[in-house]
């Protein structure tokens, strides 16, 4: 009986919720390669994490962490007792999120060069002025 056609729940594994994850991901054509992560699968560096909403209560996760275009760092925590609940909405809501904050980061990153360079101005022509 295939898998589709039945309705049995289908548990995943850590690894396999990574796996699966860091495959959507790279098929989206996020990350690019790069020295600073290691290339666990597609250029997506997997590590297993606890999550903790407070100290006492622990739940098992993954954190995934890639380079994306404009030298951007992106690290997901990924709560598997949320996947598990509804793994295509979760990936959906991953991504109406995601382009929209690399966007945003990116933009932030401009203004502050920008303000920096000013600065640096500013102080470079004072400090020439006084000698």
């Amino acid at each position: 009986m295939p898998i589709l056609e039945s309705d049995k729940r289908v548990d995943l594994t850590q690894r396999e919720v990574a796996v699966v994850v860091a495959k959507a991901i790279s098929r989206a054509g996020l990350p690019v390669p790069n020295g600073r992560f290691r290339n666990d699968v597609d250029h997506i560096q997997i590590d297993p994490i606890i999550i903790e909403h407070r100290v006492t209560k622990r739940e098992p996760g993954v954190r995934l962490q890639f380079m994306a275009g404009h030298e951007m760092g992106v690290t997901f925590n990924i709560n598997l007792r949320e996947f598990a609940a509804d793994p295509t909405g979760y990936l959906t809501d991953l991504f109406e999120h995601l382009n929209p904050m690399l966007r945003n980061s990116l933009k932030l990153r401009k203004r502050k060069q920008i303000i920096n360079q000013a600065v640096y101005e500013i102080l470079t022509e004072e400090a020439a002025a006084n000698g």
